[in-house]
């Protein structure tokens, strides 16, 4: 295995209707992911405390043992963090069908692989296979909170070893007379960040990528030669990124500091919306965007107002491509679309009228 790690989703309290503890060991060879092993119990404290260091001594290879930090997690994670190494507290972010969600491509690749069900050790299988299909309709779903946890960090950013970016490209030669823009969401050292290039003449995305942010130096400089490439295209960014624009725009580079209020960014993502609905848009072809875009819907609030804080906490191609398209309505696609008729008379024709389109 290229990363083998363990994810752990604890309980609160210890009872006959408490929430079970659940640990999983989970391995990832390349572009598959492997469920090793499994342990699952109501626990209290110190038996959450013995089932982690039992588990660790069953699997030493596990590099990272991931706890959610909610509930009792952290103090489990302080407790341990001498005896046992490789313990990272995780913040899970947004709703847990969000974060189901997002494990659902490397599922529908058939890149994931569980132990065949029987009698003996692997007995646990037909109860987990059973949570996840009928998830979120089910009593208890701490297994499906552990098996995200882990399929969300190993396909993500924390072990880029597995997964080291995701570069997606559609007809990447740059047409002439194309006009591109670019958007971009910063990451920091450690982090990765987001590129996105829209064709803003055939309204269609052609690039996406989520690079690893090593230094910032190589994320200026490799936004500048995708500009370039794609016929000198404008970079959008939200203004919050002063520094990193100016850096930008010392490169040569056009780029355009996009403030977008609380209100604006929301209007955005209706606008958004919009777009995918009437199909103005084309982002087919790019595995990472569409499985955030799958899950991007807004919940309907008291005042019946929209709310997306839970579909985009994490989807910073959303943001992306927000960036590219808020000031794109379907008003403006639709007249932009309609072909110009010109009118011309002729004198030495008289009674005819020219069109050209």
């Amino acid at each position: 295995m290229d990363t083998t790690i363990q994810s752990w989703d604890t309980a609160q309290t210890k009872s006959s209707s408490s929430s079970f503890v659940v640990g999983q060991v989970w391995g990832c060879n390349g572009a598959d992911f492997y469920l090793l092993d499994q342990v699952r119990g109501r626990y209290d404290f110190d038996e959450t405390i013995k089932a982690i260091t039992d588990l660790s001594k069953r699997g030493p290879t596990s590099s990272a043992k991931l706890v959610q930090a909610q509930v009792l997690g952290g103090a489990v994670v302080t407790h341990l963090k001498h005896t046992i190494s490789g313990l990272i507290p995780i913040s899970a972010k947004g709703s847990k069908e969000l974060r189901a969600r997002n494990c659902v491509p490397v599922w529908q690749s058939k890149n994931v692989y569980i132990p065949k069900p029987d009698e003996g050790d692997y007995a646990w299988v037909y109860d987990y296979e059973q949570e996840l299909l009928n998830f979120p309709n089910v009593a208890h779903d701490d297994q499906v909170d552990a098996t995200t946890l882990a399929l969300n960090q190993l396909h993500g950013s924390l072990f880029r070893t597995s997964k080291e970016h995701v570069v997606e490209t559609v007809n990447s030669k740059p047409l002439r007379g194309h006009d591109y823009f670019i958007g971009w969401v910063p990451g920091l050292p450690l982090d990765t960040h987001i590129v996105l290039v829209f064709d803003r003449t055939e309204y269609k995305v052609v690039h996406f990528g989520r690079y690893p942010t090593d230094y910032m130096r190589y994320q200026i400089e490799g936004l500048a030669q995708l500009s370039r490439y794609y016929n000198h295209a404008l970079v959008r960014a939200f203004d919050r990124n002063q520094s990193l624009v100016s850096a930008l725009e010392m490169q040569g580079v056009w780029a355009e500091r996009v403030k977008l209020t609380r209100s604006k960014l929301e209007d955005s993502y209706e606008n958004l919306a919009m777009l995918r609905a009437y199909r103005l848009i084309t982002v087919s072809g790019f595995s990472e965007l569409q499985a955030e875009l799958d899950v991007f819907k807004s919940d309907l609030t008291l005042d019946e107002s929209a709310d997306y804080s839970l579909q985009v906490a994490q989807q910073s191609g959303i943001h992306a491509l927000c960036l590219v398209t808020y000031d794109l309505t379907p008003e403006l696609i639709d007249d932009l679309r309609q072909p110009s008729i010109y009118y011309s008379y002729d004198p030495e024709l008289e009674g005819h009228i020219h069109f050209s389109r």
